[in-house]
């Protein structure tokens, strides 16, 4: 007994030679910070850092789609937000006199010397949750002598300018409980899978027992020392008198937990990779910092609250529509698909084509971390779109006779000789020119009509990627993205007005306050009664022509299909009033012929054009069925027979004059009930005037211009199908 005396007042000596040494260190510690006037009053307030909190990006519905963190999961939450139970038992077993004591605890300091030095058991710890704070909140957790002098010195100041209540709410929220879990709400959860007021004794005995060791006393890692330390907790709240003794006993028997529900986010999905990288680049999140690292952190650091574009349900539908129509070749050929809606721009559905490659890889819809892909045959609707603008006729008559022939001076090859995909056209309205995809009557028609107003029709529809003025731009030799041509082809469901695809809907902060909101912006760029008569030709395309797997019973829809050479990319981009889709398919690599496992080749009109069905058969299903604007007789302009030009300067003889023509195209039947705002006719009939031309806002050009430079871009040969 008597050793054991000695050795408490040994311990209580030393306890008073280390308090009296910190007492006479702190004088010129404080001297060198500011003059202390009153404990916790100084000159200048203290500065936290930022709790980290994740951002979410949400989808149309609310619905999470991805937390962008820095790994440290939180979910801040009020004081008031924490059922007493929880608080009792981390003040019982952190600093159960915190209400009562300054800064620091100058018994409690005593005691955990004493138990120190007598080796003595139980939760003794010298620090109060206001030190603790400032160690985590303020400074790093080093364990040096001078740390711990820093560390009183500013428990003093932020007792100062923080209300113990504010203390210990921040503290409940700063501090980490292990795996994964920062502040009380998360550890909860991470644990128990369990909100706070739904915490049990030994549950709320468990994290604060954590609290002082999170790995070493994991229950799921260390059960033996995590039940141990997790008793003494229980024991603790036995002994300050917040639970009675047999609920001590009760709450010891109760297992821990052997179960994690820490969240575990997988590899963002492409879409969400997409909005990411957009808001990393993009002018109009400057707010966010100057650089993507900058915003990146804001994102994983700041709580951002990004609501998108995506409908969740149309994105299951577009993965579905991909994963039972592609064909089976051991993952060589892929799809990709942009699904928009034409009367705001919003993308509700993204399938990036690139599935072996990670998020980071190359996305065919968008073209991030690409060139894009060349079109084919879908390219001819700024073509159509353009005749039609200088007073062109659907009903014009156009010879699509093959193989043809074209020179253009400055280009190569030199010259340039396309074929179509099957033999036997001839002369042909421009209608059946476009349902049955003939390459030889459109490179026709775009010479006549100029190169460069195709081009130009392009660019206003909202093709950016760069182009040359080269016959093969007709049919697509140039490359562009999903993303524009389902921006281009939404100008036709939407009576010629664009708008440019939008991912984010709206940014909101920490606080709720919405800190981004796109304007829905939109210009017109086609005329409506050409975007009426091209609509009504494209239907075509699907009702009897090259598109026919896409049609959709029982709902107006149009389209064009796209193959190109060898058949190494696939489309099919269509629409009807409310929704437009564009698919690709190929291989993301790189041009690769496309043949399904019983040998036959892959056209636009093939897998792509059933993909785009099946998708496009889920995504309406909730929606009226909605006609397409009534096209005016008094619109189309009297047929004519248009002088085919294989070489600029050069007229040469129609052949195959014997041909056949179809029916032409001369009414429309009346829009129904279900059917939009029809399209106002003009006050005046059109004309066959050739000499209006498609041009950007800022540029006119009424000439064929021929690029500056050669091109080797296309094929001397070009039968790309449609």
């Amino acid at each position: 007994m008597g050793f054991r005396v000695l050795k408490y007042i040994f311990a209580l000596l030393v306890g008073g030679v280390l308090l009296g040494a910190a007492a006479v260190l702190l004088i010129p510690a404080v001297g060198n910070l500011s003059i202390l006037k009153e404990p916790g009053t100084f000159s200048s307030p203290l500065v936290l850092r930022p709790l980290s909190v994740p951002s979410k990006i949400l989808d149309s519905k609310g619905n999470l789609l991805y937390e962008v963190q820095n790994g440290q999961y939180r979910t801040p939450v009020t004081l008031a937000q924490v059922p007493p139970l929880v608080r009792s038992a981390i003040l019982d077993v952190e600093d159960h006199t915190f209400y009562q004591h300054g800064a620091l605890d100058i018994r409690s300091i005593g005691r955990a010397l004493i138990a120190d030095f007598s080796g003595g058991g139980g939760l003794q710890g010298g620090s109060t949750i206001t030190q603790q704070l400032v160690k985590n909140a303020i400074l790093t957790p080093q364990r040096t002598l001078s740390r711990k002098f820093q560390e009183a010195i500013l428990s003093y100041r932020l007792q100062g300018v923080m209300s113990k209540n504010q203390i210990f709410q921040r503290y409940l929220n700063t501090i980490y409980f292990g795996e994964g879990a920062y502040g009380i709400s998360a550890a909860s959860e991470t644990y128990f899978g369990l909100p706070m007021n739904k915490l049990d004794i030994a549950q709320s005995a468990l994290l604060a027992a954590l609290i002082e060791n999170p790995s070493g006393y994991d229950p799921f890692y260390y059960p033996k020392y995590a039940l141990f330390r997790r008793n003494l907790a229980i024991d603790q709240m036995l002994q300050y008198g917040t639970i009675t003794k047999a609920q001590d006993v009760a709450a010891k028997a109760e297992p821990l937990p052997t179960v994690s529900h820490r969240l575990v986010f997988s590899s963002p999905s492409s879409f969400v990779t997409e909005v990411i990288y957009r808001i990393e680049t993009g002018a109009k999140y400057s707010f966010l910092g100057s650089d993507p690292t900058q915003r990146y952190a804001a994102l994983a650091n700041d709580g951002y609250v990004i609501k998108t574009t995506l409908n969740s349900t149309d994105q299951a539908a577009a993965n579905s529509a991909v994963a039972r129509v592609l064909p089976n070749t051991n993952g060589k050929f892929t799809s990709a698909m942009i699904s928009m809606n034409p009367s705001n721009g919003n993308v509700v559905a993204m399938v990036s084509g690139n599935p072996t490659k990670g998020s980071g890889g190359y996305n065919v819809a968008t073209g991030r971390g690409g060139t894009g892909r060349q079109p084919g045959s879908s390219f001819k609707i700024f073509t159509l779109a353009a005749a039609l603008e200088q007073g062109y006729s659907p009903n014009d008559i156009i010879d699509g006779t093959g193989p043809c022939k074209f020179t253009v001076p400055n280009t190569k090859p030199f010259p340039y000789i396309v074929s179509n995909a099957e033999p036997g056209y001839g002369l042909m309205t421009i209608t059946d020119a476009t349902a049955n995809s003939v390459n030889c009557a459109y490179v026709r028609l775009g010479v006549k009509i100029g190169l460069q107003n195709v081009i130009n029709t392009a660019k206003v529809m909202g093709v950016t990627t760069p182009l040359s003025a080269v016959p093969s731009v007709v049919i697509g030799s140039e490359n562009v993205t999903p993303l524009e041509m389902a921006t281009a082809y939404s100008v036709l469901a939407n009576g010629g007005y664009l708008h440019p695809a939008r991912f984010v809907t709206s940014i909101k902060d920490y606080s709720g306050a919405n800190v981004y909101s796109p304007v829905v912006s939109s210009r017109r760029v086609l005329s409506a009664r050409i975007v009426a008569v091209e609509d009504q030709i494209l239907q075509q395309v699907v009702i009897r022509g090259t598109g026919t797997a896409a049609r959709l019973y029982g709902r107006p829809s149009a389209g064009k299909t796209g193959t190109t050479d060898n058949f190494t990319d696939g489309w099919f981009d269509g629409f009807t009033p409310q929704l437009v889709t564009t698919v690709w398919m190929g291989d993301p690599a790189g041009s690769v012929p496309m043949f399904d496992v019983g040998g036959a080749p892959v056209y636009g009109g093939t897998y792509p054009a059933r993909i785009w069905h099946d998708y496009m058969t889920s995504a309406l299903a909730s929606y009226p069925v909605v006609q397409f604007p009534y096209v005016n007789p008094a619109w189309i302009p009297p047929s004519k027979f248009i002088v085919p030009i294989d070489s600029p300067g050069a007229i040469t003889s129609p052949v195959g004059t014997t041909t056949t023509l179809p029916t032409t195209i001369t009414t429309s039947q009346p829009v129904s009930s279900t059917t939009t705002s029809a399209v106002v006719p003009p006050t005046t009939t059109a004309t066959t005037s050739t000499t209006t031309a498609v041009t950007p806002p800022t540029t006119t050009t009424t000439a064929v211009t021929p690029p500056t430079t050669a091109t080797t871009a296309v094929s001397p040969s070009s039968s790309q199908p449609g």
